[in-house]
């Protein structure tokens, strides 16, 4: 284990309901450099396999998309493809109709919602729904806090998003956002008003790129997943803090983005 990911080692907190540590493998997918795919064991954090999407110059985020059970991708010219994860090829599924600004290197949020069936684009402080399958896109309140948070004196810093219950059609879901400037867990609880209250913080600094993805089992079980700082890492959504971790190995490129699929 890496010493940076040492450092992200902690003592697993009590979870709530439904917020579970891994028991079987998943397969996580993260975006590194322009356009590569890699294949995670969730259970090991070891890279099993790696492929280059066709088709693009660069992919701004990739996302699991329960109600059709595929990956999809944001290009950086703001399209939306339907990513085959085995061999890279891609099809075509829509243009986005207002185009997000995106600032040199900011992150930028690719994230789909499970319950309405909608990608949530974000960057900075703003804030973009779309129908995934006609490109038309409502812009959303721009991200705030609640009244009284903590750290209501600052703008979020938005670097990581993550649904839970991303399984099927589910009816409902919750919205959590890594802050990079903060190191912390939020809750987004008015997706579309933007508006965010903080969970906790994650007990140590972020460095470089942030992913977060929430898996759901068929049982309905969530478990968050954190990648940062060269390593995988599950995050207790009661909390914030970091629960567990492992060096990824197999690649030095840094993750993107992160998904992970559903347990076959």
């Amino acid at each position: 284990m890496t010493r940076i990911a040492a450092l992200l080692l902690a003592t697993t907190a009590t979870t709530t309901a439904l917020i579970a540590a891994p028991t079987h493998a998943e397969t996580a997918i993260g975006l590194t450099g322009e356009r590569t795919l890699v294949m995670i064991d969730t259970t090991t954090a070891t890279v099993t396999g790696s492929v280059e999407v066709q088709g693009v110059d660069r992919l701004l985020g990739i996302d699991y998309r329960p109600a059709t059970m595929a990956v999809i991708g944001v290009t950086a010219d703001q399209a939306i493809v339907v990513i085959d994860p085995m061999t890279g090829t891609t099809t075509a599924l829509s243009d986005m109709a207002v185009k997000l600004d995106i600032a040199t290197d900011a992150p930028v949020i690719v994230d789909v919602n499970p319950a309405a069936d909608r990608l949530r684009f974000m960057s900075g402080l703003t804030n973009h729904r779309i129908n995934m399958d006609t490109g038309d896109v409502t812009v959303d309140g721009a991200l705030n806090w609640e009244p009284g948070d903590a750290n209501a004196a600052t703008p979020p810093m938005v670097a990581a998003t993550g649904y839970t219950n991303s399984y099927g059609t589910p009816e409902k879901t919750q919205m959590f956002n890594i802050d990079s400037g903060l190191s912390a867990l939020l809750q987004q609880t008015a997706p579309n008003d933007g508006t965010n209250k903080t969970i906790g913080t994650l007990g140590v600094t972020l460095q470089g790129p942030v992913a977060l993805d929430v898996a759901t089992d068929a049982a309905g079980t969530n478990t968050v997943w954190l990648a940062a700082n060269g390593g995988l890492h599950t995050v207790d959504l009661a909390s914030g803090a970091v629960t567990q971790s492992w060096a990824i190995t197999g690649t030095d490129m840094p993750l993107r983005d992160l998904t992970v699929l559903p347990a076959q």
